[in-house]
């Protein structure tokens, strides 16, 4: 494939995928030359044993990429490229995004285009996510062990209880939480 040239007028899209064909369709685009940006998150998983994996690597943005090119001439190109759905925008007509929205998500990642999450600290609100006492909204306290284990300060209907819970079973519902 002959690599084309998009510097003049490209603009960054988003791209939907087929389903958890985002790598696929990442190497597809890359190889027609254009500039392709696939962002992952590596979440806790709960260890199920002792040789069993501690995190798994997802795509941020379930489904979706962003890629960069001039829509004017490559839009039909990158439609029917492999491992893409459709790319996203109104009727026929693709919907560039700002390149600030961009640059704001890259900072935040490393080389490898994992989203680095900032560690809790204290007085974080949380959200448990996992196991029975889903959907309860609480305070993150500390870190308790090597193991991925927290403690949080629950506030239930009556009182505020210290639960320690695995990190897998949490999210931080900081405002500047991503995804």
């Amino acid at each position: 494939m002959t690599p084309i040239d998009v510097s003049h007028c490209a603009r960054w899209y988003v791209l939907q995928t087929r389903p958890r064909q985002e790598a696929r369709a990442v190497a597809n685009l890359r190889g027609w030359g254009l500039e392709t940006l696939a962002f992952w998150l590596r979440e806790p998983v709960r260890a199920r044993g002792p040789h069993s994996p501690t995190h798994r690597v997802s795509p941020l943005f379930t489904g979706y990429i962003f890629a960069r090119f001039e829509a004017a001439v490559l839009l039909g190109k990158v439609r029917y490229t492999r491992g893409i759905r459709d790319v996203v925008g109104f009727g026929e007509y693709a919907t560039p995004v700002e390149d600030g929205v961009i640059e704001l998500i890259q900072s935040r990642t490393d080389a490898d285009g994992v989203v680095q999450v900032v560690a809790l600290q204290p007085g974080d609100k949380v959200e448990v996510v996992d196991g029975p006492m889903r959907s309860l909204s609480g305070v993150f306290e500390r870190y308790v062990s090597q193991d991925d284990r927290v403690l949080i300060l629950l506030t239930t209907i009556r009182a505020q209880i210290r639960v320690e819970l695995s990190q897998a079973c949490i999210r931080g519902l900081t405002p500047c939480t991503l995804g």
